[in-house]
């Protein structure tokens, strides 16, 4: 439901209804003034509300806080600027935040005991969300574009290791270091909160550093099933996807979905080192690798992946037009046409 213009009738018919619904859609545009937003100043209570979708919504105090919807399980965000410090929910169970917009300078905590799935999808700007305690997450869809601030303006994928603010984004990835960390440098940031997943989906553009980082300190993922993983987990010698291979004991299905493009640099610094000749989970079932092209980048992949001890019987490789809707074309995968 769009609401009406004006704020204050808006807010006012809000905090009327709110108690009746059970399903709530709130479309606004982000006012220019912070404080006209009916959301930024005041908490929701609701016994009976469910499901809340906002667009457009504006949230400036330092949490936001839905304890007071305790029957809440689904939340969608859609262009919202969510300028705060914590997302509170003890029974949110599907949480979808699709580009939003956060401060540049600290990160949203988000550590819901319930949640079952997260979406986080196209990072509007700001800082990447600090991920804490999980516990029933069993599904999560990340997807990081170029425009969160995330990224090394030099172009590395796992820091440029910044002592100076030349580069905002690493020099400020743990928080402004003249008033000391914000986050603890010696932990994740993000990967680890997702470890209790059953089904992961990562996806970023090469610039942004926060998977890699986060590597130095990859937790085991021991419920994990299924995944996904762009081109991001192919720089320095394939180590993110070596990375995953070891981390994930019970992992039956690998996905690597590829990008038209030249492969990675294979600089790297201080970041995970592979542990051994075997990674593959003795649960692994299948690996497929998605692509437009069959080039270099492709038969590098199948040469790291029978190194680490996957049969090439378990590779399945789909060429794609890049049309959508047009199909794909297996490719066989064979030791003579791999020479190795």
């Amino acid at each position: 439901m769009l609401l009406p213009a004006n704020q204050r009738r808006a807010s006012n018919w809000l905090w009327k209804a709110l108690p009746r619904v059970r399903a709530l859609r709130l479309r606004l545009r982000i006012p220019e003034d912070p404080g006209a937003s009916p959301l930024s100043d005041m908490h929701l209570f609701s016994q009976h509300l469910t499901r809340l979708e906002l667009v457009g919504v504006g949230f400036y105090d330092t949490v936001v806080d839905f304890t007071g919807c305790p029957a809440l399980v689904e939340l969608s965000m859609d262009t919202c600027d969510v300028f705060v410090k914590q997302l509170l929910s003890p029974s949110l169970k599907h949480l979808r935040i699709t580009r939003c917009y956060a401060h540049d300078n600290y990160r949203i905590l988000i550590s819901l005991p319930n949640l079952v799935s997260l979406e986080l999808i196209e990072w509007g700007q700001g800082r990447i969300p600090l991920l804490g305690s999980l516990p029933s997450l069993a599904r999560a869809v990340v997807v990081l574009k170029e425009s969160c601030a995330d990224q090394c303006s030099q172009g590395r994928f796992d820091s440029c290791g910044a002592d100076d603010d030349m580069c905002d984004s690493c020099y400020y990835y743990y928080g402004d270091p003249e008033r000391g960390p914000q986050y603890d440098c010696n932990n994740c940031i993000f990967l680890k909160g997702l470890s209790e997943a059953r089904d992961l989906e990562l996806s970023a553009n090469s610039d942004i550093v926060v998977f890699n980082r986060d590597l130095k300190w990859c937790p085991t993922f021991t419920k994990l099933k299924t995944l996904l993983l762009n081109d991001w987990c192919l720089a320095a010698d394939h180590n993110a996807l070596i990375c995953f291979l070891q981390h994930s004991p019970i992992l039956e299905k690998l996905t690597l979905q590829l990008s038209k493009g030249p492969p990675y640099v294979t600089e790297a610094e201080g970041i995970y080192k592979p542990l051994g000749q075997s990674v593959a989970s003795n649960c692994l079932k299948i690996v497929e690798i998605k692509c437009e092209n069959v080039d270099n980048k492709v038969h590098k992949i199948l040469k790291i992946l029978a190194t680490y001890g996957i049969h090439l019987e378990q590779i399945s490789v789909q060429q794609t037009s890049g049309i959508p809707g047009s199909g794909c074309e297996l490719y066989s995968v064979s030791k003579e046409n791999l020479k190795l």
